[in-house]
């Protein structure tokens, strides 16, 4: 399927995803190596990402971090560039993944999260969903033997 060309307001949603993302990755000065192994699969399995040159998009999410000056609250206020209600939803759900898949988030991580989900816009409700989908998928709990 040929990758179709998309206009500069979908580009600059695209790098806010992955500003936020590599926000969430960074949090506690450290990205860990569950967080690449996500990064990388994202690149390679989202929508938004499959078929392009995913470290144009990378590229340009630093220099948007790059232009925030060192302000974290100016960094994150950069996400509310994505207006498409779809992409606010799976920015937060990469973002929520990000955070558990190097352990349970820390107080950073949380605190990002938390305001993530202000700028994004996303109901309690969804957000409690979300966080109890991904907090089993990222669960240390033995696995139980599934049943046929």
């Amino acid at each position: 399927m040929p990758v179709q060309t998309e206009t500069p307001q979908e580009t600059e949603q695209k790098v806010a995803m992955v500003h936020a993302m590599m926000l969430v990755c960074f949090a506690d000065k450290a990205m860990a190596s569950q967080q690449i192994a996500l990064v990388e699969s994202y690149a390679k399995a989202l929508p938004e990402f499959f078929g392009r040159d995913f470290q144009r998009y990378y590229r340009a999410a630093k220099e948007l971090a790059s232009g925030a000056g060192g302000s974290l609250d100016q960094a994150v206020r950069e996400v509310e560039r994505i207006s498409c209600p779809e992409l606010r939803l799976k920015t937060y759900c990469c973002c929520l993944e990000l955070a558990h898949a190097g352990g349970p988030p820390g107080r950073e991580e949380a605190g990002l999260l938390l305001d993530l989900e202000t700028r994004l816009g996303i109901p309690a409700e969804t957000v409690r969903t979300m966080r109890e989908v991904v907090e089993l998928k990222f669960s240390a709990r033995a696995q139980e033997p599934a049943l046929v």
